[in-house]
């Protein structure tokens, strides 16, 4: 009976996206008249939830071992109390700084993913508490790194925001002050970013922009971001300027295939780290188009370069160790910022090495996009 509900359940999900399968040669994207947003709609959906849920029951891997993981440390921060400055200023690039975005951001997301698996209350309230004490403290953003880390740092307490949506203890006037907060001080910085950068900024903006358009149900927002990753496979038809060749985002060439921008990096040294800093939020906003109605993961450019190809070149480049083009021994941190291999598994059928080495390293715990994407996406779609 058991094993039944697994396939009925799946069977449903499945069903349920029937997805637009975009190809690159699109002009343009517009959402249907009939669109409605659903929630949540960033990092997972109603139904794969009751999925994992109820892997989680019959105790199936990896969500067995995943979801205990995200309950320890959903219950260490029980106690954790945020401390939002009137100012934050981000400077370039400083670890430090990042890291106290995190600790926030990821704090509200476990807690409302821990109440999304169990139903307990405590959670949702821990959750609440990070939202609001930084809405009510109407925290503005100044430094020159602020478009990139906004995004790429703090989008996760949007998707907190969006697995919150019908708890009835987030009061709508403080759900309001979120809403206004967050649209005048964070989203106005990720929006700029989207529109005017490249490489992996473009990618932390887009990824910020969309998650916002899902929670605060923004249709023109949420098109303008399916657009801006549309374009990833046309030759500049943002009207970006790229130095190189007929696309700036995706390359397919004697290299591989891979992200032009972020390959060369000071000379190639950086260029591995710059193509996890671009994956890991890219994967996250294929997933939220995705969960919009449109898959990108079948899009190509007219060279043939697809997603899929750059997460599969990634990994041969840093996890089997095969000859990097632009620099011998290239920085290769590989403890972090994977979600990006677990989320290619939710999507393509990828190599058995690929496969194997997440069955190894799971629950993969990557800072950035999902960091409990293996309990929210490992195997339940069985490719």
């Amino acid at each position: 009976m058991e094993l039944k509900l697994s396939i009925i359940l799946l069977f449903i999900c499945l069903v349920g996206f029937s997805q637009v399968e975009i190809t690159g040669n699109e002009d343009l994207i517009t959402l249907a008249k009939d669109f409605k947003f659903q929630h949540p709609m960033t990092v997972t959906s109603a139904k794969e939830i009751a999925i994992v849920k109820d892997r989680i029951k019959n105790g199936v891997e990896p969500q067995a071992t995943a979801f205990k993981k995200l309950i320890l440390a959903a219950d260490s921060l029980q106690t954790f109390l945020p401390n939002p400055p009137d100012t934050f200023y981000i400077s370039k690039g400083d670890p430090e700084l990042r890291d106290s975005l995190w600790r926030s951001c990821s704090a509200a997301y476990t807690s409302a993913l821990a109440y999304t698996y169990t139903g307990n209350e405590k959670y949702a309230i821990k959750a609440v508490e990070v939202l609001n004490t930084w809405a009510r403290k109407n925290t503005a953003f100044t430094g020159k790194s602020i478009y990139l880390q906004l995004g790429a740092w703090f989008t996760p307490m949007l998707y907190s925001a969006d697995l919150l949506n019908d708890y009835e203890g987030w009061k709508q006037e403080d759900r309001f002050l979120f809403k206004r907060w967050w649209k005048e001080q964070c989203l106005v910085n990720t929006i700029d970013v989207m529109r005017t950068k490249l490489n992996n900024w473009a990618d932390a903006g887009v990824v910020g922009c969309m998650a916002a358009a899902v929670v605060f149900e923004d249709r023109e927002l949420l098109e303008e971001s399916l657009n801006e990753l549309l374009s990833y496979y046309k030759a500049n038809s943002t009207g970006k300027v790229a130095s190189f060749g007929t696309s700036w985002k995706l390359a397919n060439d004697s290299n591989g295939v891979y992200l032009p921008l972020e390959a060369v990096r000071e000379l190639g040294r950086k260029g591995l780290t710059y193509s996890y800093l671009a994956m890991t939020t890219t994967v996250q906003s294929l997933e939220m188009a995705r969960y919009a109605g449109y898959d990108f993961w079948t899009a190509k450019t007219p060279q043939g370069a697809n997603f899929q190809g750059v997460i599969e070149q990634l990994f041969k480049w840093s996890i089997l160790g095969e000859p990097f083009p632009w620099y011998k021994n290239p920085d290769n941190d590989k403890t972090v910022q994977v979600n990006t291999f677990e989320i290619a598994n939710s999507n393509c059928i990828l190599p058995t090495s690929m496969k194997d080495w997440l069955n190894t390293n799971r629950p993969v715990l990557g800072e950035q996009g999902d960091e409990y994407v293996t309990l929210n996406k490992g195997d339940i779609f069985n490719f």
